[in-house]
């Protein structure tokens, strides 16, 4: 046989060989792993308290409580920034109304709000559905009638209590905090934030004295001197761990059997299925894993940094982590909304130290007859602990002495200062800082 033809036939077999090898590679599935870890009773031992008492658990009074709410009436829905004062006739009958008709449900959500913590257990078998262990909906709008009811008192001249009620709601706010999903987080710092709105517009309306403002002051600072709402992402890693632990089971295993497997409409997603079920496909989710732990690890860095820190250090969350997973699309597309996270959690502190700030200025006045000329007098005489850093600047929260009155203002996202021109978007988009004080009001209330 010529030495051409041994060649050509070495080839060939070759090829057929190592076509064969690549087949049974493929087509072999790979061996059964049974879970090796049960997230879910993982996520569950994270999320519970670490000194867990029946007693301090607020889910029994929350869950009842949301059996019995009557859901906000359309009148007023994006009234929930609204002082009862600025309500027309109809809006104030109608918030009454709701108040009312809720009164057992708000019982319960006071005893609920008084509580240490909430924690449910998730049931679930895994992860799939990513099931919650708070109705998000139901306590979002509890946390609107709180707030409404909390504005109703102070409105009412039952000041004293009405503070007491918003620094509960605040309370609340923390119980979402900490290893919990991040939409159960960012509930948490909204209901914080509408906590502290809440707690502005009493002060503005209602001059409360400078003992009141003290207690409320002291309390503010106790709740959010452990900085509550730093965003946490262990939750969500447990999440995709599930995920990938599922996906390398045999539940979803290619049939070659199957003739009609390559005209099904979802030939891709099966396709996808075959290959996660193979030896190869395993080295890949193994590979998987190992990104999302690079990028949840590299967020579990930055989000100490501070908005201001990071623009100072020329930091982009997003392109830092999308080179730190180059080639996961399901990761890159999660990059963007997990970066938004961490900015948002920094507005809540921001928010607690200007309210303290704001109360520590108001005392002042009232025991001294005049506004301090700045923030360091605060300190000095004993009114702040420390000045209020405001996170999008390394500075202290711009505050300045006006004719009859003061303004207290963050920077914001921008990071420069706007002479107080307020932005309610935080600057995302465009100029402007965030006044805290004097209360902001929309537009519609201000021609009232």
């Amino acid at each position: 046989m010529p030495k051409k033809t041994i060649i050509n036939w070495t080839i060939v077999s070759l090829v057929i060989l190592g076509f064969i090898i690549i087949t049974m590679v493929l087509l072999t599935p790979a061996k059964k792993k049974e879970p090796q870890v049960d997230y879910v009773a993982e996520y569950n031992r994270i999320s519970k308290p670490a000194d867990f008492d029946p007693n301090d658990n607020a889910a029994p009074y929350f869950d009842k409580a949301f059996e019995l709410l009557v859901e906000e009436p359309n009148d007023l829905k994006g009234l929930q920034k609204t002082w009862p004062g600025d309500m027309n006739d109809e809006q104030l009958k109608i918030a009454r109304q709701w108040i009312e008709s809720n009164r057992e449900s708000l019982e319960l959500l006071r005893q609920a709000i008084s509580k240490k913590y909430y924690w449910k257990p998730i049931e679930a078998n895994d992860f799939e559905n990513m099931p919650l262990d708070i109705n998000v909906s139901k306590f979002r709008n509890s946390i609107y009638l709180l707030c409404l009811d909390t504005k109703l008192m102070a409105f009412n001249g039952q000041i004293e209590p009405a503070l007491n009620q918003a620094i509960e709601i605040y309370n609340a706010g923390t119980f979402l905090a900490g290893p919990k999903f991040l939409i159960n987080q960012l509930v948490g710092i909204a209901t914080g934030t509408l906590a502290v709105n809440s707690s502005f517009e009493i002060i503005e309306h209602t001059n409360p004295s400078s003992v009141l403002l003290k207690n409320f002051q002291n309390q503010i600072i106790r709740l959010s001197s452990r900085n509550p709402f730093l965003v946490n992402f262990s939750a969500e890693k447990l999440l995709f761990y599930d995920e990938a632990q599922r996906k390398f089971s045999d539940s979803r295993k290619f049939k070659p059997s199957d003739n009609a497997w390559f005209t099904r409409k979802d030939s891709l997603l099966n396709l996808k299925y075959f290959f996660l079920s193979t030896k190869i496909g395993g080295f890949f989710l193994e590979r998987e894993k190992h990104q999302v732990e690079m990028m949840y690890d590299y967020f579990d860095t930055v989000k100490l940094k501070s908005p201001w820190q990071l623009h100072n250090e020329g930091i982009d969350i997003e392109t830092s982590a999308n080179k730190a997973i180059k080639d996961s699309l399901t990761l890159h597309i999660l990059i963007p909304p997990m970066s938004r996270v961490i900015w948002i959690s920094y507005r809540a502190p921001a928010f607690t130290d200007a309210l303290s700030t704001t109360t520590a200025v108001l005392r002042y006045k009232e025991e001294k007859g005049k506004y301090p000329q700045n923030l360091q007098t605060l300190v000095t005489d004993g009114y702040l602990a420390e000045l209020p850093i405001d996170p999008f600047s390394g500075n202290p929260l711009v505050y300045k002495v006006t004719d009859n009155n003061f303004i207290l203002y963050s920077v914001a996202g921008n990071f420069k200062d706007d002479g107080g021109k307020h932005d309610p978007r935080w600057a995302d988009e465009g100029d402007g800082d965030y006044v805290f004080w004097p209360v902001q009001h929309s537009e519609k209330e201000k021609e009232k």
